[in-house]
């Protein structure tokens, strides 16, 4: 905790940004690799159902239906 806690906030914030950078891409990647047919659109689509859940993407994004995450 120490080596946190010696960290500027914005050096604090900068590796929060560079992890959840770096889990964002983890995620694609492994939608890619479950479905190498997806088009970019399907990812992106299996992304917001992964985190959003079905109901909330189907009803933003309509063209979800039928995408697995």
């Amino acid at each position: 905790m120490d080596a946190i806690r010696v960290r500027s906030v914005s050096e604090r914030l900068e590796e929060w940004r560079q992890l959840n950078a770096a889990g964002a891409m983890m995620e694609e990647s492994a939608v890619r690799s479950r479905h190498p047919e997806y088009s970019d659109r399907e990812v992106f689509l299996a992304l917001v159902v992964a985190r959003y859940g079905e109901e909330l993407a189907h009803e933003v994004w309509p063209d979800s239906v039928g995408v697995e995450p």
